[in-house]
């Protein structure tokens, strides 16, 4: 009986040098997998959506982190003993765990997420059918690979300090050159471990989790969070609500779309045309102002009123970008044979999701010419 290490290396078919990982080994399966068409259009999704506009060179994809995410998957199912039934599995779920985003990622994903549901649910949807479904399951049960990031298992892709997270602090630090999310992922490969069927930190690994949770707040701050992407980011965002709400565009249309296709079809239509092609030729619009985001957690609902109110004082557009910082998943940590979680153990993190929240702040944007009466009437109208 083979291991699946053994198995592994038998069937063997391609090996791809990743910048960050080195050599990572795919199996046949999985080389399929790599090549259908709904991962290759991830070679046209940019992990970073508009920050490229800021950093030149974040134009690093999903189809790269998908990679990586199996790479580190694998490491941690090699280091904390998972069966080898699991680990294909495992590895599969990984590779595929982005493959429901939309061009622009999360970006677009804000609007777009009420009409065809979250980038998670349209995966699960396109492996349980269609080409990746028919791939899988010359091995697997659909259903399991399209569930499994759900399960206790899956959290090794999606906990706290789970695959999907090291390696995107990681991307997105090498591709902007910010030095914020170096991380030490072997030592946290190394200190996680499976109790009661789910992944847990071991207390040795509580320095490396604490400097993951640093890093991924200095890269809200520096990078996901920076103005001028977010500007870009809100300016897409309208010009895709502008372009479903005239009928152009529609939004089962965009899950096909990498983010080249999305801009040259937005830049065509008659409704959200503008605003495309103001991001695309980096014509932004500026900061008026800046008012905390505590302000607005009981108004969130009705952003598009407050747009609108604001729109009709200036006699020009006036946008809001309402900062959204993913919920973070728990990390359950091993502290003397008793479970507990990572913020209830490290003063460090309990102080960093106190600062995240605070610092949060709500944009007012709109054209230069018109930044001084928009920052008073915002002043007015939302303080």
């Amino acid at each position: 009986m083979f291991s699946f290490d053994e198995w592994l290396e038998c069937g063997l078919m391609v090996k791809i040098r990743d910048p960050l990982h080195g050599t990572v080994e795919l199996t046949l399966l999985e080389e399929r997998l790599l090549d259908s068409a709904p991962m290759q259009r991830l070679r046209g999704i940019r992990q970073l959506a508009t920050a490229y506009l800021v950093y030149p060179g974040a134009n690093h994809t999903r189809f790269e982190h998908s990679i990586g995410t199996l790479a580190l998957a694998d490491r941690i199912c090699r280091e904390a003993g998972v069966s080898d039934s699991s680990r294909p599995k495992l590895r599969a779920a990984a590779l595929l765990h982005d493959v429901g985003h939309t061009a622009f990622s999360h970006e677009a994903e804000a609007v777009l997420c009420r009409h065809i549901g979250s980038h998670e649910q349209v995966g699960k949807r396109m492996i349980e059918k269609g080409e990746l479904g028919d791939i899988l399951s010359s091995e697997f049960s659909r259903r399991e690979i399209a569930e499994l990031c759900g399960k206790p298992l899956g959290a090794i892709i999606s906990f706290g300090i789970g695959a999907d997270r090291m390696d995107y602090l990681l991307r997105d630090s090498h591709y902007t050159g910010v030095a914020y999310g170096v991380i030490d992922s072997d030592r946290l490969c190394s200190s996680i471990a499976m109790m009661g069927g789910r992944p847990v930190l071991l207390e040795r690994g509580l320095e490396a989790a604490e400097s993951l949770l640093v890093a991924r707040f200095m890269m809200f701050r520096t990078v996901y969070l920076h103005k001028t992407a977010r500007i870009a980011s809100r300016m897409l965002q309208q010009s895709i609500c502008l372009a479903m709400e005239s009928g152009e565009l529609s939004p089962c249309f965009a899950i096909g779309m990498n983010d080249s296709g999305m801009f040259g079809f937005l830049s065509k239509t008659k409704a959200g045309g503008e605003l495309a092609r103001l991001v695309a030729s980096r014509r932004l619009y500026k900061k008026a102002c800046s008012l905390p985001a505590s302000k607005f957690q009981e108004r969130r609902e009705s952003i598009g009123k407050l747009e609108e109110e604001l729109s009709d004082s200036c006699g020009c557009e006036v946008l809001l970008d309402v900062p959204h910082i993913p919920k973070s998943e728990g990390v359950p940590l091993e502290i003397g044979g008793k479970i507990r979680q990572l913020h209830e153990a490290s003063e460090l993190v309990l102080s960093l999701e106190g600062a995240e929240a605070q610092r949060l702040e709500v944009l007012v944007i709109c054209e230069k010419k018109h930044v001084a009466k928009a920052a008073r009437a915002a002043k007015r109208l939302l303080s």
